[in-house]
């Protein structure tokens, strides 16, 4: 500014037009032209050539004083130079000094005097280098807000970089969930044609349960996938994401990748189909670091080291994370499942396939159970697991057994009873139902039951209205009065009762 303050002066211009012209005060402009006056300029002197100042800095005479701290250091500043060389932290410097001074009167003495800096070359950090087909490498990043059917949600970029050819592949998913990870991570080995040796992250919770700086807990599901694919994952150790460098970096480039799509909206489809092809454009391009093509290095080099794929999909497992209750049931889609008493208020993790559920905690597999598929029965108790007057209790055989004489569909029916648990009352309905023998033909009471179960009405009194719409009681079919205790003849038998001339000749001997 006091350049062209000087160069209208010489040319000139007034002081009120300067001003006008370069918008600053009148201070400023008189204050140069006293200054250009000493200097000669505005006499013949030429104006020193472009950068150099006109007029030299004023002194700051904060730096002509010199604090008591200052003069201390200064007799100690070539063995400060000489312990930073040495790879001494500055802080470890300060607690060694011969003197005794202020942190932050040290610091600003260091930082005075250019040395703070000494040191830090000596901190190198390793390269992290990668054999072709060794690694994949995966991340997740937000790539923008969606606001869809007036509900606001975020939009990831589930980024994949192979870790020496820096070919890459990015998935849009709305969820870091396991079956949408795994998903995402088989469309991925799809696109390569085969499979790494390594699947390298951080710890989110799909991959994780736990996170180590040695051993993580991997997740029970994450395992099996890379069981069926035969490949390794690595979890990272936490705040560490240097040594997944190649693919945090790429993660604002796939931002500006799709920054030219705009801010319209037309479904996770078309904005997938969009990225795709700005990804294939992005291999076809030099990488920064390589110099290479990464769609040439993965073509010609590191396509034919990835193992082959599977010839089997593989069929995601449903997962969840729960807490054992405190009777000792594991809660998993509205079924409940026994573990040992040992883990009631544990934290464990719930593996399920079609058929079967499998129990870890902490990373151990502690039970298994048939998966309970059926509407009627809401637990799965293994047997080692109930005290031993519980497994008397729960022997049923008998009510079978009783309820298969009579028919396959009251076996049915009586099983489906016994699978609701509710203990005495269900036996109450049981009997209820096989009390029925007693006024009702077995073809009748079979019926019923066949009728009750398909319209999934399990209960006595189902039984109970359709055998007294559909059939008639035992007796009633001759036109006579039904059977009953009263009317029933003397010598008549019954599973359930014994005739009345046995108890009068029992009678008559005790007489």
């Amino acid at each position: 500014m006091d350049r062209k303050i000087v160069e209208r002066l010489i040319e000139g211009k007034s002081q009120n037009e300067i001003m006008t012209d370069l918008h600053v005060g009148k201070k400023r402009v008189r204050r140069a032209r006293a200054e250009a006056e000493l200097a000669g300029y505005l006499s013949g002197t030429a104006l020193p050539p472009y950068p150099e100042a006109v007029f030299p800095d004023p002194i700051d005479k904060r730096s002509l004083k010199v604090s008591d701290n200052d003069l201390l250091l200064q007799s100690h500043l070539e063995w400060m130079k000489d312990r930073l060389q040495s790879g001494w932290q500055p802080v470890t410097v300060w607690e060694e000094l011969p003197v005794k001074v202020a942190r932050s009167s040290f610091y600003r003495f260091i930082e005075r005097h250019g040395i703070d800096r000494i040191g830090e070359t000596f901190r190198h950090k390793p390269e992290i280098l990668h054999e072709p087909g060794e690694a994949l490498l995966l991340d997740w990043g937000k790539l923008r807000d969606v606001v869809e059917a007036g509900r606001k949600r975020t939009l990831w970029a589930f980024v994949g970089v192979l870790g020496f050819s820096r070919y890459m592949m990015v998935r849009l998913v709305w969820t870091n969930d396991v079956p949408t990870t795994i998903a995402a991570i088989e469309s991925m080995l799809a696109e390569l044609g085969g499979v790494p040796r390594r699947l390298t992250s951080d710890n989110p919770k799909c991959f994780a349960l736990e996170a180590s700086k040695y051993e993580p807990i991997l997740n029970p599901v994450i395992e099996r996938f890379a069981s069926h694919y035969g490949v390794r994952m690595e979890c990272l150790p936490p705040a560490d994401p240097e040594k997944k460098g190649k693919v945090e970096r790429p993660m604002p480039y796939v931002r500006r990748l799709y920054q030219a799509h705009g801010e319209a909206w037309h479904g996770i489809e078309e904005s997938q189909a969009y990225i795709d092809k700005k990804v294939h454009l992005a291999n076809e391009r030099r990488h920064g670091t390589t110099k290479q093509r990464p769609v040439d290095d993965f073509t010609a080099i590191e396509r034919e080291s990835l193992k082959p794929l599977p010839a089997l999909a593989y069929e995601i497992d449903e997962f969840s994370e729960t807490q054992v209750r405190r009777d000792g049931f594991v809660g998993f889609k509205g079924k409940h499942y026994s573990v040992d008493d040992s883990l009631r208020g544990e934290d464990v993790a719930v593996v399920a396939s079609g058929s079967r559920i499998a129990i870890y905690h902490k990373g151990r597999l502690v039970e298994t159970h048939e998966r309970v598929l059926s509407p009627h029965q809401s637990k799965s108790i293994k047997d080692h697991h109930q005290k031993s007057w519980e497994r008397t209790l729960q022997d049923h055989g008998h009510y079978l057994r009783r309820a298969a004489a009579i028919g396959p569909d009251v076996e049915r029916l009586v099983q489906a009873i016994l699978l609701q648990g509710d203990g005495f009352v269900d036996t109450r309905k049981i009997w209820g139902i096989l009390s029925f023998e007693k006024s009702h033909a077995r073809e009748a009471i079979n019926e019923a039951c066949r009728k009750a179960f398909e319209l999934n009405l399990i209960s006595y009194q189902t039984v109970r209205s359709l055998l007294k719409i559909s059939a008639k009681p035992i007796g009633a079919e001759k036109g006579g009065a039904p059977t009953t205790r009263e009317n029933r003849p003397e010598n008549e038998t019954n599973k359930f009762v014994r005739p009345i001339g046995e108890y009068t000749k029992r009678l008559k001997l005790l007489h």
